[in-house]
């Protein structure tokens, strides 16, 4: 009897030991008895408004984090946070019968999504633009999903004001397989600014400028429904502090070095050393910028059109530094043949005066024979006309300095008008 006592005690000890326990388990929480019930028989591939045949609004916003422009490929990728705001009406509950619960944090593969794409995207099958975050339920019904996003658009760049260049890109976002009956796309609160996040990060070459946003809605020939988009567009600009010593003060020292020759005497045969040393270093800063460009572009730099410009005068300027010196060259046979009449007429009068030609003006018809020494010679030499032909070079030469000296001007006004 006693050791039976003892069992039954022992059993009712253990009864009142799991009726304890049991009593202890806490019920479900608030937050899951909300997810069961708005989750229940909910199909997340259904639009939120089809029962009620309307159209589900989706807000659009995008804040900016980072730029990168890949300028070979004429892409530019941006770091994101897209704000998409929308309201289900399959996911709203009285907060009150939930202990107060106002916010529900739900899987974003849970729920119904728009399906927003990239349609100008550089990578044809890489479509998946959002990382996996959750959506934020409100008890209205409204769902916010902000994700981080890469997207990465067609960008074409345009040189012309290289290295001093502001691009301005497009990317436009829309529904893949919804028009705008089903989906309308609106301005998240009404926003056409796009602003940058506190983690935004300048790229070491490029510097957000602004961007904005603009709705579309197109209506094409083959259907009446209307296509709503967003047009977002981004206006960056260069990062070039190193380009000013790099590539325009090298401009501007070969122009300075070319009209040196011009300083030169006439009969200085450095001229044509200075020259060609021009020529030289306008080559290889052609070569630099060349391999500064990229590959790709529709236009041509405004920089690169100087230094071709500046090529042509280089050259030009060594061919009238050879003239100059064949022109002084008092033991060449032409010496021996006299100038145009007109033209020794036109370099001796008011003209002549104005280039400063006055030096070689008292010389002219002193030329004499001979060499320029006292020698006696036996034979009879021809008569030299050395001044004469000397007259000519400096104008040529002068008319020459004046040339490249507005075209210089000219070039550089324009040049620096166009920044």
């Amino acid at each position: 009897m006693e050791a039976g006592s003892h069992i039954l005690a022992i059993v009712a000890l253990l009864s009142v030991s799991v009726s304890v326990a049991l009593a202890d388990i806490p019920n479900f929480s608030q937050n899951e008895k909300l997810r069961k019930k708005l989750l229940k028989d909910y199909d997340k591939l259904a639009l939120p408004h089809r029962d009620q045949n309307g159209t589900t609004a989706v807000e659009f916003g995008i804040v900016i984090n980072g730029i990168r422009l890949d300028e070979d490929q004429q892409t530019i990728t941006l770091n994101t946070w897209t704000q998409l705001l929308w309201q289900d009406p399959r996911l709203t509950w009285d907060y009150k019968d939930y202990g107060g619960l106002k916010i529900l944090h739900l899987g974003d593969h849970e729920v119904w999504q728009p399906d927003i794409t990239l349609y100008n995207n550089a990578e044809a099958t890489e479509i998946d633009h959002y990382g996996n975050v959750h959506v934020v339920v409100y008890p209205d019904g409204k769902v916010l999903w902000v994700p981080p996003s890469i997207f990465r658009a067609r960008c074409p760049i345009d040189l012309t004001y290289w290295p001093y260049d502001t691009q301005r890109c497009t990317l436009l976002f829309g529904s893949w397989t919804k028009n705008g009956w089903e989906l309308d796309l609106q301005l998240l609160h009404n926003r056409t600014q796009i602003y940058t996040q506190m983690f935004m990060m300048d790229s070491h070459k490029w510097q957000f400028v602004e961007g904005t946003l603009h709705r579309r809605s197109m209506i094409y020939k083959c259907c009446p429904e209307p296509y709503v988009s967003m047009e977002v567009t981004l206006t960056i600009r260069r990062v070039s502090p190193s380009f000013a010593s790099t590539v325009i003060v090298p401009a501007l020292v070969i122009s300075l070095l070319t009209l040196v020759q011009f300083l030169l005497p006439l009969r200085e045969t450095k001229r044509v050393t200075v020259g060609c040393v021009s020529t030289l270093l306008t080559l290889i800063a052609l070569f630099y910028v060349a391999n500064s460009l990229p590959s790709l572009s529709y236009s041509a730099p405004i920089i690169v059109k100087f230094y071709g410009q500046a090529l042509v005068m280089v050259l030009l300027s060594v061919g009238v530094s050879a003239a100059v010196l064949r022109l002084t060259d008092a033991h060449h046979p032409a010496a021996s043949t006299p100038p145009p009449a007109l033209l020794k007429t036109i370099l001796t009068g008011p003209l002549g005066s104005i280039m400063f030609l006055q030096k070689y003006m008292g010389k002219v018809g002193h030329s004499g024979g001979g060499a320029d020494d006292a020698e006696v010679l036996d034979e009879v030499r021809p008569v030299s006309y050395a001044h004469e032909w000397l007259l000519v070079a400096a104008a040529v030469d002068r008319v020459a300095a004046l040339t490249f000296v507005v075209a210089f001007v000219i070039t550089l006004i324009a040049y620096t008008a166009a920044l």
